[in-house]
């Protein structure tokens, strides 16, 4: 099996390759190029030969990595508390070890739990009494939440469907780490100045500068909350469920939008695409899959880093997705098949949390999300009015933030 580095420069000279032959093609009125649909076949074939390049370069970078963990966790064997999370019930706090929540059933089994390990203060809340159950799900929330496809609602004697919520969630391509700070120091290399070179016997060689600079970032809340009817909980327990993955789905479309594209004004974490750094290609009079393929290049060039994922918003991977050859023929695939999720290589994410008109290209190693415990789930009669009209307020939040170590590793594309 081909290693990484070997896979990295295979999938540069393809790349190179196809850029090179949909260049051969003059572009329309439209600004696309004009592709005679005898070479639409050829493109698609080239389409996949990339696709295949980037599949086995995401293997190779997940088995690196698995051998990466394996050995801290052989070194680490001796540590036997692996806490992540906590459960706190009338202001009690009672450890609980690594939940292990990989998939949607494990966290409706953690919301489960966590209803039930606060069965007791329910039923006194629900009777009329007062207080707050709040518990936390400790897991990796970048497998934890992300719900951005279904959630099933559970059975109930008269059936319900809930809403559908379809955002495209990124976070899950992007590292996670755990912090129990109120912030992030990190640091961003600002001068890489490259003096390396042959130099004559006995002549000294000009040295090179690199400079850090150290960055704080602070660590953000985002919640959501919903008012319950005090017999809706007791009379329909299954609607715990329905509900709080409705609001953790909601939870999760505001964070996977701010990674894109978040300020970073707090309260507002920094998106990969919006810190200070980023690089940008105007798309101009140039086709849209050029102005992609330069993105990607001024990524790998001037960030020195390996693009692993393109953003673009519903509306614009749908024109994308859309382009034909004069005779009609969609170069990225039948309409009777889903066609490929990718573009000159990179797997695409189709978010609308990203900027409209305005695609993205970006080396996700680079940054890392921290989260500042797990999900917290809280149920409480003590907002406003709510102990005497029997209602409930049920609250779900975060604390993260997304540290971007270098921002030159993504890059936009303005004008799509």
């Amino acid at each position: 099996m081909a290693t990484l580095s070997e896979l990295k420069t295979l999938y540069e000279a393809k790349r190179q390759e196809h850029g090179a032959f949909l260049a051969t093609f003059p572009t329309n009125s439209a600004g696309e190029r004009d592709m005679p649909t005898d070479k639409v076949g050829e493109f698609q074939t080239r389409v996949k030969e990339l696709s295949d390049i980037m599949d086995q370069r995401t293997a190779a970078a997940e088995a690196e990595t698995a051998a990466v963990k394996l050995d801290a966790k052989l070194a680490d064997s001796d540590r036997k508390d692996r806490s992540v999370g906590r459960l706190v019930k009338d202001g009690a706090d009672i450890e609980h070890k690594d939940s292990g929540i990989q998939t949607k059933s494990d966290l409706d089994a953690a919301f489960r739990k966590g209803f039930q390990s606060n069965a007791d203060m329910l039923k006194h809340l629900a009777s009329g009494g007062t207080g707050t159950a709040r518990f936390e799900i400790g897991a990796d929330l970048k497998t934890v939440v992300s719900l951005g496809t279904s959630y099933t609602t559970q059975a109930s004697q008269i059936g319900r469907a809930e809403s559908a919520l379809h955002f495209g969630d990124v976070e899950p391509y992007f590292p996670s780490g755990q912090t129990n700070s109120a912030s992030i120091v990190g640091y961003i290399q600002t001068t890489d100045t490259d003096n390396t070179a042959y130099v004559a016997e006995v002549t000294a060689a000009t040295d090179s500068a690199f400079v850090w600079t150290a960055v704080t970032d602070e660590v953000e809340d985002v919640q959501t909350w919903i008012p319950i009817s005090r017999n809706l909980l007791s009379d329909e327990p299954a609607m715990q469920s329905t509900i709080t993955g409705m609001l953790a789905k909601r939870l999760q479309k505001k964070v996977s939008s701010s990674i894109l594209v978040g300020t970073g004004t707090t309260p507002i974490i920094w998106g990969v695409f919006i810190r200070t750094g980023f690089q940008t290609v105007a798309k101009g009079a140039d086709p849209t899959m050029d102005a992609v393929h330069k993105a990607i290049t001024k990524v790998a060039v001037t960030g020195d880093a390996d693009p692993n994922l393109a953003v673009f918003h519903p509306n614009d991977w749908q024109d994308i997705r859309l382009h034909r050859t004069n005779d009609g023929v969609y170069i990225l695939g039948n309409p009777a098949e889903a066609g490929p999720m990718r573009l000159w290589g990179l797997p695409v994410v189709v978010s609308s949390g990203m900027t409209e008109h305005t695609g993205g290209v970006v080396d996700t190693s680079y940054t890392t999300i921290f989260n500042n415990g797990g999900v917290t789930v809280e149920v409480s009669t003590e907002h406003s009015t709510y102990f005497t009209e029997r209602k409930l307020a049920l609250a779900m939040s975060r604390r993260l933030a997304a540290f971007h170590y270098r921002p030159s590793a993504a890059a936009t594309i303005t004008g799509i």
